[in-house]
């Protein structure tokens, strides 16, 4: 199974967002502009569940972390708001296509509340996703 095909089909799903603002994606140089909010992404990987012993057939368990980065001092709405936005485009029950294997997503995502850093307020919205080969 593919790391890189799962992690593509929700970054793909994530891109359909209505008007997004700018993402910052694993890896990839971003600078945050003064005053305008951001998402950032983070995939949490977690221990595989083999059906065989031969580990031909597995299920891949994941968190597909995206938070909702907004300046501090403007209240929590826009953020929370945002975050909802996020939340509702993962959520239950939909299969998204990797390649040759499915991810289902069958949890409603969680939302954290808010954590002030340093001129920022930051929303984490948690999308619980497990895959198998198709």
């Amino acid at each position: 199974m593919s790391i890189v095909a799962i992690e593509s089909a929700l970054e793909e799903r994530l891109m359909t967002l209505a008007s997004p603002p700018p993402i910052a994606w694993e890896d990839v140089a971003f600078e945050p502009t003064t005053g305008q909010g951001y998402l950032r992404v983070h995939h949490l990987h977690n221990t595989p569940r083999d059906f065989t012993l031969v580990g031909d057939a597995a299920e891949r368990l994941g968190i597909f972390q995206v938070d909702v980065v907004w300046p501090a001092g403007q209240g929590k709405v826009e953020a929370k708001q945002m975050a909802e936005q996020v939340a509702a485009l993962f959520a239950p029950v939909q299969s998204l296509d990797a390649g040759n294997h499915r991810i289902d997503l069958t949890r409603t995502p969680s939302i954290a509340g808010g954590i002030p850093d340093e001129g920022w307020y930051t929303v984490p919205v948690s999308v619980n996703w497990r895959a198998f080969p198709a």
